[in-house]
């Protein structure tokens, strides 16, 4: 996915939108950027995620969707299931 500044930099940035727009409440954040209610965040909704956090740019995000889908997608669906990301974000 990244090197480990870019990880670094990529968890503290999430964590700060995390904590700043949703009171560091995951699971509400997690249902804000699931806007199709699925249960998921694919590609797309993880893309809004990273703009949000300032994370890449439009030519980038792409990439770092992709890599970061990768890494965290256990199940190897394609997306990141809550319990995928509340996993994630508990280690930070």
């Amino acid at each position: 996915m990244a090197n480990d500044a870019q990880e670094r930099e990529l968890t503290d940035k999430v964590t700060r939108l995390i904590q700043d727009r949703f009171g560091g409440d995951y699971h509400r954040a997690f249902a804000h950027y699931d806007t199709n209610g699925d249960g998921r965040i694919d590609r797309a909704e993880l893309g809004r995620l990273l703009e949000d956090a300032g994370i890449g740019n439009w030519l980038t995000r792409g990439a770092w969707a992709t890599g970061i889908v990768a890494a965290l997608d256990a199940d190897k669906d394609g997306t990141i299931s809550g319990p995928e990301f509340e996993a994630v974000m508990n280690r930070v």
